[in-house]
């Protein structure tokens, strides 16, 4: 009985990814493609994120209150709280994006930043490869994601230093620059909460602590 719950809560989570992975890539779309995001749209898909983080939140207690797991059960219940929320939070990203997608909508500045478009393309990959590690139990894919993380955060520093530069010679366009600071910002929260999604898969798998690099030290 416990298992088919457990299956349960799985496709809840999955079709809360798949809701996720749909925001995120409709608001780094636009940075880079000079219109504008449906921010309408957006808004709707984390409402019914919203939704589902309580559902599964709610879901997740009862398990425990109900069946008292063990051993692999309880972790696969506990991470699965986790990754709830991390989700939930991606969502909150993809909004903070689009609003300021839709902010600098055409502006030409963005052309200057090539950067941001090679962020953009490493956030989302980490975000993809994070569902379908999860997806699948693949501790090797969890594990690249997580190493990819130091990708986007070289970018977002390079960013914020090139727009910090460009304030300074052209204080006059600063919303712009603010609301560019923004979203690489948001990226890089993309790209945390992705590596958290694939350490608690590694965790999930194999009941291996690699966040804060543990495993490296007990090493």
């Amino acid at each position: 009985m416990l298992s088919q719950k457990l299956t349960e809560l799985k496709k809840l989570l999955m079709a809360e990814a798949s809701l996720v992975e749909k925001m995120v890539a409709i608001s780094m779309n636009a940075i880079m493609g000079g219109y504008e995001c449906n921010l309408m749209e957006v808004n709707h898909f984390e409402k019914r994120v919203n939704q589902l983080e309580l559902e599964i939140e709610s879901f997740c207690t009862q398990l425990i209150a109900l069946y008292q797991p063990e051993a692999k059960d309880l972790r696969a219940i506990l991470m699965s709280y986790k990754i709830n929320n991390d989700l939930e939070r991606l969502g909150d990203q993809a909004v903070n994006i689009t609003e300021s997608a839709n902010a600098i909508c055409g502006h030409p500045i963005v052309q200057e930043l090539p950067e941001l478009d090679s962020m953009r393309k490493s956030a989302l990959n980490m975000l993809t490869k994070s569902i379908s590690a999860f997806t699948d139990k693949d501790v090797e894919l969890a594990r690249k994601v997580c190493q990819d993380d130091s990708i986007v955060d070289d970018l977002n520093r390079a960013i914020i230093s090139k727009l910090i530069a460009m304030m300074k010679d052209n204080p006059q366009q600063i919303d712009v620059y603010l609301h560019l600071m923004r979203i690489s910002r948001n990226l890089e929260r993309v790209a945390d909460l992705s590596t958290n999604v694939a350490e608690n898969t590694v965790f999930l798998a194999q009941g291996k602590v690699i966040k804060h690099h543990v495993e490296e030290q007990e090493g």
